[in-house]
C-alpha cells in the first residue's frame, strides 16, 4: 500500500505477529464497528488511538490481512503469500474503526498491541466473510549467509541492562541499529525485499548495524543486496524453501453502514 503509516508497526513491531489467544484469554471482538469506501486517492494509516479504538484510514483489505495474519515472530505476508484474493481486495481502499470494551480499553499499550490482531480478524471474517486456510508451499525465498567474516559488530550494550541504548532506525535508505538481533534483521530484510529471508549465518547474540543502501530509483547508491554484501559482509543468497501462505476460501465486499 502506497505511502500507508502503519502506526501498530511502528510502535511496537514485535507484538503484532498475528497471535491466537491463549485457552485463559479469550477472543475478543469489537463491541462496535464501521466501516466505509475510501476514494480520496490520499495516504492511509492505521493504528489504535488512545483508549485502543482501533482505525484504518484508506486501507486495502490485502494489507490488512497481510498485517493481522502474520505468523508469529516474522514480517508481514507478501503479496505471493496471499492465495486466491480478488483484484479489488487491494485496489479499493476503506476506512475502518473499531470501538472496544471498557476493559479492554484500560489495558496497558503493550497488551492492547496484543490482543489487537485478533479482533480485527474478527472484523475481517464478520464484515467481509473472510475464510481461509494456511497451507505450506515451496516457493523463491533468500538465504542470508556470512560472505566475510568479522565484519558485522557485535553489540557493545548489554539490552537486557540498558534498553534504552537499544534501538532500531530505518528511513530514507538508511539502516542503523544498536543491539540487532538476526531475527529483527530478517524481518527488516524481508519486508524490503519482499521475499521471505531464512537466516542460515549462524551469527549469535545482538549486532550493532549501520548501513546505506538505494531505497528509490535513480539514487546513487548501492542495492540492498550490494549493501548488504559490501558494508556488512553477508550475503543474499536466491534459493527456494518452505513458506507459509494464506489460501482464501471467501471474501466479498462489505454492506455498507
Amino acid at each position: 500500500m502506497r505511502r500507508l503509516l502503519v502506526l501498530l508497526l511502528i510502535v511496537a513491531p514485535a507484538l503484532l505477529h498475528g497471535q491466537t489467544p491463549t485457552r485463559e484469554q479469550k477472543p475478543v471482538a469489537f463491541e462496535v464497528a464501521t466501516i466505509k469506501r475510501n476514494i480520496s486517492g490520499e495516504g492511509g494509516s492505521i493504528g489504535i488511538e488512545p483508549g485502543g479504538r482501533f482505525r484504518a484510514i484508506n486501507a486495502d483489505v490485502r494489507f490488512l490481512i497481510a498485517t493481522m495474519y502474520r505468523p508469529a515472530g516474522g514480517p508481514r505476508l507478501f503479496p505471493s503469500q496471499i492465495i486466491g484474493l480478488p483484484d479489488w481486495a487491494s485496489t479499493e481502499k476503506y476506512d475502518m474503526t473499531g470501538k472496544v470494551a471498557g476493559e479492554f480499553a484500560g489495558l496497558s499499550a503493550s497488551e492492547q498491541f496484543r490482543r489487537m490482531p485478533p479482533m480485527v480478524q474478527a472484523l475481517l471474517e464478520d464484515r467481509f466473510k473472510l475464510r481461509l486456510h494456511r497451507e505450506t508451499r515451496q516457493m523463491p525465498i533468500y538465504a542470508l549467509v556470512v560472505a566475510r567474516t568479522n565484519v558485522i559488530r557485535p553489540s557493545t550494550v548489554d539490552c537486557r541492562k540498558e534498553p534504552d541504548k537499544c534501538n532500531i532506525q530505518s528511513a530514507g535508505g538508511h539502516y542503523s541499529a544498536v543491539g540487532l538481533t538476526m531475527n529483527n534483521f530478517m524481518i527488516f530484510l524481508s519486508n524490503t525485499v519482499e521475499r521471505v529471508v531464512i537466516d542460515r549465518t549462524r551469527l549469535q547474540g545482538t549486532y550493532d548495524v549501520e548501513f546505506d543502501w538505494s531505497s528509490e530509483p535513480g539514487s546513487d547508491k548501492p542495492s540492498i543486496f550490494t549493501a548488504v554484501q559490501e558494508q556488512l559482509g553477508l550475503k543474499l543468497e536466491p534459493t527456494t524453501g518452505a513458506v507459509d501462505v494464506l489460501v482464501i476460501d471467501r471474501i466479498e465486499r462489505p454492506t455498507p453502514d
